[in-house]
């Protein structure tokens, strides 16, 4: 079953194919371009501006998959494959490495550890005054009383 996604990804793909230069189409198997266009999606509309480049282009994330899905196994030779899937390794490596150093357990915990510490820190300089509570006596609750009394009046 094909995704609304995909679809839409497939027409914004198709106007770009209509954009590209014969060399490259002749490239692509009549089979997967034929693909494409059945399962384009009728309803979706996309505005390829020919004035911008490709990477310029405001495109799905489904659609940068295609092409580059494309661009790897039809239109690059093989020293430019090898090429092309170094690249996509070696930013791979760097995003998991980013990935690694963000969320290290080890790093997280002595960042907790930190913060527990300056809050002992406050905690322990902020001095708390007991407040004395005085409980009115027999006496005072009983003359506070006439007066409301008197007030009411």
């Amino acid at each position: 079953m094909v995704t609304k996604e995909l679809s839409e990804a497939a027409v914004e793909f198709n106007c770009i194919l209509s954009n590209a230069s014969p060399e490259i189409i002749k490239k692509i198997p009549k089979s997967f371009i034929n693909f494409m266009k059945d399962i384009a999606s009728t309803t979706y509309k996309f505005d390829y501006d020919k004035s911008k480049k490709l990477n310029e282009q405001t495109l799905k994330l489904e659609t940068r998959g295609l092409i580059s899905l494309v661009y790897s196994d039809y239109i690059c030779n093989d020293k430019e494959k090898e090429e092309y899937i170094n690249k996509c390794q070696n930013y791979l490596k760097i995003k998991e490495q980013e990935a690694r150093e963000k969320y290290n357990p080890d790093k997280l915990f002595k960042n907790s550890k930190l913060k527990t510490k300056k809050l002992e820190n406050i905690t322990a300089t902020e001095e708390t005054a007991i407040v004395e509570y005085k409980e009115k006596s027999f006496i005072q609750k009983i003359f506070n009383k006439i007066r409301k009394l008197f007030k009411k009046s």
